[in-house]
């Protein structure tokens, strides 16, 4: 909704970048027939956008030769409702699920459309830096529709792989065309990878360089970390949903790779003691990051497909926290550069609010800890029974359970269930070492919100002479106890 949406077009954009990205590092959880449904509704969000871009030039008639790039989504959108033409009449992909990061990179779009007034060109002509912000966005845009094809494809090619090796008996309760189908969908969506591809190989990452990137705003990230914080606690003290869980992981381990990102910058321009950061902050944030991603994929494979069960106010602090932390870190294509990031904001003040982050991100951990306890936290049907059976294979004696881990209703409708025990202690061990990691992350990054961080740790270090009883005083402390003849 663009009603409570804070992110920028080029925000949003920048999102569905890296969202398609991690649908190709993400191979084991791809599902081809579950992609192509989603699909079409990404190229036709996407189409919406590119309609909604104002026009670079005005044109005198609607005679006169059109944009290429216009007739370029067009022929994409025209190859998109011929292949979801064709999924319709057949039994394959059939009706289902969508899959979540697809969803999410067409709601984006769509917010992205609604954000964009109209502007008429032919009363003000565009100027040149609003041209390139203008190229910018399209050749993210397509790159999007690219990378997303290419995600689907290998997720095509996976399932391909799957029914050639399946034993025929499993095959014959597959639609009839399941392996036909599955390769006209995959060589479809070839042609319209190396259709789109066309127009990113001429324009993308040099057409990101005219891209515009205002200052960041100097308390948002501030206002991001506190919002999500108080909003992940609500979700908490709610319904507890497995969504809910992996949500939550999986910012706090973005927010700790972007942590770590600001704090090693601060530490190589002298914003905070280097020594400090390279041997307990750095080995420090690597772990926490380590322990939250590991969370966040534990949680997330027992979490239904589309987002169910997610409270709207949590997403949107998600996606604010998400955005904040970008708009900072994030340049072109990567990570930027040291020096940019000195420029862009005051690297000391930024540390001491990642320091404050860090401090609140445990006692976000601990209450984690105490909703995986919860009796009442729910999980789809499907993938409780999957796991479960998965981590009884993993036991000295292999699947000999004889009751079902849920009942065969809750597993035919994907039902949301509670946890087994086998389930939860496994979740626990994961909590468990989250709240340990980030508690000792928080721990050596507490020299950072000191008033001198080096000066601090020189008065706490021992000195070479003293006993194991010395301890250090303050000068007037040992003139007043000179003067009183007493030894402290």
């Amino acid at each position: 909704m663009p009603a409570l949406e804070g992110r920028s077009v080029g925000e949003l954009l920048l999102d569905c970048d890296l969202l398609v990205r991690d649908v190709l590092m993400d191979t084991p959880l791809m599902d081809g027939r579950v992609m192509v449904r989603t699909w079409g509704e990404v190229v036709e969000a996407a189409a919406d956008l590119w309609r909604a871009f104002p026009e670079s030039s005005a044109s005198a008639n609607e005679f006169e030769r059109r944009d290429p790039d216009q007739v370029l989504m067009e022929q994409l959108q025209t190859m998109n409702a011929s292949l979801m033409k064709a999924a319709r009449r057949r039994q394959w992909p059939g009706e289902g699920p969508g899959d979540d990061r697809l969803l999410r990179v067409c709601e984006n779009l769509t917010t992205a459309a609604g954000l964009l007034p109209r502007r008429r060109t032919d009363v003000r002509p565009m100027r040149p830096e609003v041209r390139s912000d203008l190229d910018a966005a399209k050749a993210r845009l397509v790159h999007v529709l690219y990378v997303g094809a290419h995600g689907v494809q290998v997720a095509l090619n996976r399932d391909l792989r799957y029914l050639a090796a399946m034993p025929a008996s499993k095959r014959a309760a597959l639609p009839a065309e399941s392996m036909k189908r599955t390769v006209e969908a995959r060589d479809r969506m070839a042609a319209f990878e190396q259709l789109a591809g066309s127009y990113v190989w001429g324009t993308f990452p040099a057409a990101l360089h005219g891209e515009h990137k205002p200052l960041p705003e100097p308390d948002r990230l501030r206002q991001a970390l506190a919002t999500w914080d108080i909003q992940a606690h609500r979700a908490l003290a709610g319904a507890i949903t497995a969504a809910t869980m992996t949500l939550i992981a999986q910012t706090q381990a973005h927010t700790a790779f972007a942590s770590q990102t600001l704090l090693r910058a601060g530490a190589e321009t002298g914003s905070i003691e280097p020594g400090q950061y390279r041997t307990r902050l750095a080995p420090a944030l690597e772990s926490a990051q380590a322990s939250w991603v590991g969370l966040a994929t534990a949680w997330g494979q027992l979490a239904p497909s589309g987002g169910r069960g997610l409270e709207r106010d949590l997403v949107t602090a998600a996606n604010e926290i998400r955005a904040a932390t970008l708009e900072i870190i994030h340049e072109g294509t990567g990570v930027a550069s040291v020096e940019t990031l000195a420029a862009r904001v005051d690297l000391k003040q930024v540390a001491q609010t990642l320091q404050f982050g860090l401090a609140t991100s445990t006692d976000l951990a601990y209450a984690l800890l105490e909703a995986t306890a919860d009796p009442h936290v729910l999980a789809s049907a499907r993938s409780v029974n999957a796991l479960a059976m998965a981590l009884e294979a993993r036991g000295t004696y292999g699947n000999v359970s004889t009751e079902a881990w849920v009942r065969p209703v809750d597993h035919a409708q994907d039902r949301p269930v509670a946890l087994p025990d086998l389930v939860r202690i496994s979740l626990t061990r994961a909590v468990e070492r989250v709240t340990q990691a980030v508690t000792t992350a928080a721990g050596a990054a507490a020299f950072i919100s000191a008033p001198d961080g080096a000066h601090q740790v020189k008065l706490l270090a021992p000195k070479p002479d003293s006993g194991p009883h010395h301890v250090l005083q303050r000068p007037a402390c040992q003139a007043a106890a000179r003067s009183r003849s007493c030894v402290r």
